[in-house]
């Protein structure tokens, strides 16, 4: 059980919200220490954990998915959903300019410019829009590798049944070198492949595919690149430019810990006139912005965007992907010697995560997921259908060693 101290809720945690950004300012600014050192600083780290408001009950593993807001973003969001509702028709389309100041802040973590940056909804969003938008006609290809997220898979899947594009599936190994993957996508490409689909980090294993490395392949043979980066943005930091992905999606709601109903899209600007949008509009089609047409939308979640990214900065991108590594390499280390667990993640050290996919030998992922939902009351993500067995850990900001400690051991007792 954790201590009052350590369970991070409650009316402390609200008193101490107010104080965090500014000491997590204060350390991240200082740099007498480099990321690696802030990582294991705990003291700091309880500092920003106060931030949130958490049911002590639960100890929340599965960041990868839905994570909850700092109290800022709650409060925010609250604040502004009142403002809207008190006169709607004024307040709500009020809320929604603060949209291009949110669009710019975005664009700067993604090393691009404002205008090839659209706020979505979430990262499917993002992979419909480019997926359905683009001109492919029938007997195009479209390669995905088995580890992408199973909605790019089930989109190209519908189109590829509609419009008779051909959808390949590149069979990658478990944790494979970045050689690997660029010559099993090479091997399967053809003078009619369009579009190579590659997740940035993959979704449930944890390992990073090289999207640098497959954009360079994909310009190679005139195709284009759509990197799916639902578990990057607010996790690592990442350029978009420097990658030279043709179209990047990912969630806001994950690792940034924006409101739910909240993502991006980064478009090449010379690419944003030919892609189509995914709704009707009377929208110059040039305008990054007529990814975002879609009828009446929430200002309040839009503007709470800012809160996050606030949080996001004051802490500090490098910061925060230094401490998630730090937290999932605790697991690492104490399931080394677990003779029937199994810990999958990113092989090359200097490439890891905060994510990482555990296996039980004798147990399914279904089963896994729930004994550590209702015997051990931690939550992780499971297995799906066709995947191998075991659950996938993403830990955030709130969690704390003795949470990945307790999260091992529990491991270490279904195990035995």
């Amino acid at each position: 059980m954790l201590t009052r101290r350590e369970s991070l809720t409650g009316v402390g945690a609200v008193a101490l919200a107010a104080n965090a950004l500014p000491v997590a300012a204060a350390a991240a600014q200082g740099q007498p220490n480099n990321p690696e050192d802030v990582a294991q600083d705990e003291t700091f780290w309880l500092q920003i954990a106060q931030a949130y408001s958490l049911d002590d009950r639960y100890i929340i593993l599965n960041g990868g998915g839905n994570n909850p807001h700092p109290t800022a973003v709650t409060d925010a969001l609250s604040a502004f959903d009142r403002q809207a509702s008190s006169a709607p028709r004024p307040h709500n389309y009020t809320l929604l300019n603060h949209k291009e100041k949110i669009r710019t802040r975005l664009a700067g973590h993604f090393g691009c410019s404002s205008d090839e940056l659209a706020i979505t909804r979430n990262t499917t969003e993002g992979l419909n829009i480019v997926s359905w938008g683009l001109n492919l006609q029938p007997g195009d290809e479209v390669l995905i590798s088995q580890y992408d997220n199973r909605y790019a898979g089930a989109i190209l899947e519908q189109r590829a049944a509609r419009h008779g594009i051909v959808l390949k599936t590149v069979d990658l190994p478990l944790s494979p070198s970045a050689d690997d993957v660029i010559s099993r996508f090479e091997a399967m490409m053809s003078n009619r492949t369009k579009l190579l689909v590659a997740s940035h980090l993959t979704d449930g294993w944890g390992f990073m595919l090289p999207i640098k490395a497959l954009s360079e392949l994909a310009h190679r043979h005139d195709a284009k690149l759509l990197a799916d980066g639902a578990l990057t943005f607010g996790h690592i930091p990442i350029n978009v430019k420097d990658l030279g992905c043709d179209y990047y999606a990912t969630s806001l709601h994950k690792h940034l810990t924006a409101p739910l109903g909240t993502g991006a899209l980064y478009v090449r600007r010379e690419l944003i006139a030919e892609l189509w949008p995914l709704y009707g509009v009377r929208t110059d089609p040039e305008d990054i912005r007529k990814f975002e047409q879609i009828g009446t939308r929430s200002g309040p979640t839009v503007a709470a965007i800012s809160q996050a990214i606030d949080f996001y900065e004051t802490i500090g991108p490098t910061n925060k992907a230094a401490r998630m590594r730090y937290l999932t390499e605790i697991v690492r280390r104490e399931l080394k010697n677990v003779k029937d667990a199994e810990f999958i993640s990113e092989r090359d050290p200097d490439l890891r995560t905060g994510l990482a996919r555990i296996a039980i030998n004798s147990m399914t992922g279904r089963d896994l997921t729930k004994t550590l939902r209702e015997d051990f009351h931690i939550f992780t993500f499971g297995n799906w259908p066709g995947r191998s067995d075991g659950v996938y850990i993403s830990p955030n900001l709130f969690n704390t060693p003795k949470h990945m400690h307790a999260f091992a051991d529990a491991i270490r007792q279904i195990s035995a």
